[in-house]
């Protein structure tokens, strides 16, 4: 288990994501209807549930026992984590989906974002190493898209 700084510091950025899949779907959702609102939902609760466990994991797990640590994830909680990760990776590939269909955005871009959004499924079984590699994937891809929306909100600045 990572340190609580290492575990503060992913909250954080779970938090930050979800205001980034909020800022997507404000960007995108007059173009991209029904589909797009159900990727943003399923990947929104899918990142605040593993924005609970990421706060769980820093602050209230390491004060457990062992075979009480085992108990729960054994139990609900560990299928409230595996809903959560299953809602999240479902969810980002509908909305990448959606918003490569409707050519608004950088198809690249997308395509990162969502491979890199793949092995979350299997985080616990991979090595750490391979779960930082598509995690930059995955952040080089929202990097991608962030550059391209603001590029597109600048040069439409007087449209708005």
């Amino acid at each position: 288990m990572p340190d609580a700084a290492t575990q503060l510091m992913n909250f954080v950025g779970v938090c930050l994501g979800v205001l980034g899949l909020q800022a997507l779907y404000v960007f995108a959702h007059q173009k991209t209807g029904v589909a797009n609102l159900s990727g943003f939902l399923l990947a929104t609760f899918g990142f605040l549930g593993i924005a609970g466990f990421l706060f769980a994991d820093a602050f209230v797990f390491p004060s457990l026992e062992a075979d009480t640590l085992a108990t729960l994830i054994a139990g609900t909680t560990g299928l409230a984590i595996f809903a959560s990760v299953i809602l999240y990776v479902v969810g980002v590939l509908l909305f990448a989906t959606t918003l490569f269909r409707s050519g608004m955005l950088p198809k690249p871009a997308l395509l990162l974002w969502a491979a890199g959004t793949l092995p979350t499924l299997a985080a616990i079984a991979l090595p750490a190493v391979v779960m930082t590699v598509a995690e930059i994937v995955a952040s080089v891809g929202v990097i991608w898209i962030a550059y391209a929306i603001l590029r597109d909100i600048r040069s439409n600045a007087w449209s708005y």
